[in-house]
């Protein structure tokens, strides 16, 4: 038989040989992992998948030797395993990744085997050797879709050092959403592992005098995309205050002002930055770049946020657009108890 699953931390290897007479794990003092994500049919991370980890007995899956779940990112690692031969089964409970949505699937879940595929006996053993991390270890949810990249390069001002630059990608549609870091000096970058629909690519750097942010979007459908650019800027930011209509509302400097972006669901790695109001509810949030929603949570019972203008216009949605270097100012966040 021969093992095309083994990926490991310390060691990427092929192993050939003949496991028919293998009925059950060996047993080893040091124990071992194994770690991958859970990715959904469109290419989004699944979330609260259950992650089911089998000892093998004449080439196919048999009792189950250990469980986990997957995270708001897809990943799971399944530790305390001793050497041997094991299948990884998965089987998914919500959808979508980074904790934004928590819905239940309309249809019974399927157990997905790793590397794809809902027939047991056509399922690929992993090896894991003694005390050794095996990651890696990926499975794409059945029906899987097929995998694209998005590729370009990342710009910046002359003269500015930049640090610990990161992309994160998604798009109202849905589509997976995930961070990937660019390592390339000359900040070149490829995502791998896009399905087909819109993206946005939300770029974040650190400076001696600051973040840098930049945003692009563009759209995958039949192939890879390449030469998307992406210039880094310094990002922009909103101030308004917390307006108070009625007698007995609570104090803005009590209250919180939470924008969240609605061009993508963001990591949690990179949240917005919330803002106290000054009592007399001016506030302002900063490093911010895209298109928001602005919330007020934990208002009193009955209290609610009416309206959000600027300048005295509503805005749709409640929605606020900020561009890099761009200063949205005159925002009224106007909460009430009607």
């Amino acid at each position: 038989m021969v093992f095309r699953a083994v990926i490991a931390a310390l060691l990427i290897t092929t192993v050939v040989g003949d496991t028919s007479s293998q009925t059950r794990p060996r047993t080893s003092k040091g124990t071992a992992s194994i770690a991958g994500r859970v990715i959904d049919p469109d290419g989004a991370a699944a979330e609260g998948a259950r992650v089911a980890v089998y000892a093998v007995r004449d080439g196919a899956p048999a009792g189950i030797v250990a469980t986990g779940t997957s995270s708001y990112d897809g990943r799971y690692e399944i530790g305390g395993l001793p050497a041997g031969e094991f299948v990884v089964g998965v089987t998914p409970q919500r959808v979508r990744g980074f904790g934004g949505d928590s819905r239940r699937l309309s249809t019974a879940p399927i157990e997905t085997l790793y590397p794809g595929t809902t027939d047991r006996m056509e399922a690929e053993p992993i090896v894991v050797f003694p005390g050794v991390a095996t990651e890696g270890i990926d499975i794409w949810l059945e029906p899987a879709a097929r995998r694209y990249s998005i590729s370009g390069r990342l710009l910046w001002p002359e003269g500015v050092d930049v640090e610990n630059v990161v992309i994160e990608y998604g798009g109202p549609e849905g589509v997976r959403h995930g961070v990937w870091y660019v390592p390339d000096a000359g900040g070149l970058f490829t995502v791998e592992g896009v399905s087909r629909g819109t993206y946005v690519l939300l770029a974040h750097a650190e400076t001696a005098k600051g973040p840098l942010m930049g945003l692009a979007s563009t759209n995958v459908a039949n192939d890879a995309v390449h030469d998307v650019q992406l210039t880094l800027r310094q990002p922009g930011s909103i101030e308004g205050r917390v307006v108070v209509e009625g007698a007995g509302g609570p104090d803005p400097a009590s209250l919180r002002v939470v924008p969240t972006q609605t061009l993508l669901t963001v990591s949690p790695l990179f949240p917005a930055m919330e803002a106290v109001p000054e009592s007399s509810g001016r506030f302002a949030l900063p490093h911010l770049v895209g298109e928001f929603t602005i919330a007020v949570p934990d208002l009193p019972k009955g209290w609610r946020v009416r309206r959000v203008t600027r300048g005295g216009t509503p805005l749709p949605e409640n929605r606020v657009s900020v561009m890099p270097g761009e200063r949205v100012t005159a925002i009224d966040v106007v909460i009430s108890s009607m």
